[in-house]
């Protein structure tokens, strides 16, 4: 019977030493599974600053496009008065030429 019984002992302890085995396995692949996980996690984080940087980038422009709108808005609303104050400025050379070329055509004789 003691034979049988270290029989029985040796079985088990291989079994053990197998079951161990397995262990020793699982946690190998656990602990590269947490460090593939570490570097999803890293890279994640390096992709949602990115992000955020992109998204206060767009934000600042929004800003500068609103600013430009505003100035072209109110460049469009002085448009036709610049248009009128051209026409003025340009009938009044106009007149101050006529003028001219009637003073000089009087003190010239050409005119009485």
């Amino acid at each position: 019977m003691p034979d049988q019984d270290i029989n029985v002992v040796i079985t088990r302890l291989g079994l053990l030493s197998a079951d161990v085995g397995e262990l020793k396995e699982t946690l190998r692949e656990i602990a590269s599974a947490v460090t593939r996980l570490a570097l999803v996690e890293e890279r994640q984080m390096q992709t949602n600053e990115a992000l955020s940087r992109a998204f206060k980038q767009i934000d600042k422009l929004d800003l500068k496009l609103t600013g430009i709108e505003q100035r072209i808005g109110a460049l469009e609303r002085m448009q036709p008065q610049q248009q009128q104050t051209t026409t003025w400025v340009v009938s009044a050379v106009w007149v101050a030429a006529g003028a001219a070329v009637l003073f000089i055509a009087k003190k010239a004789g050409i005119l009485s």
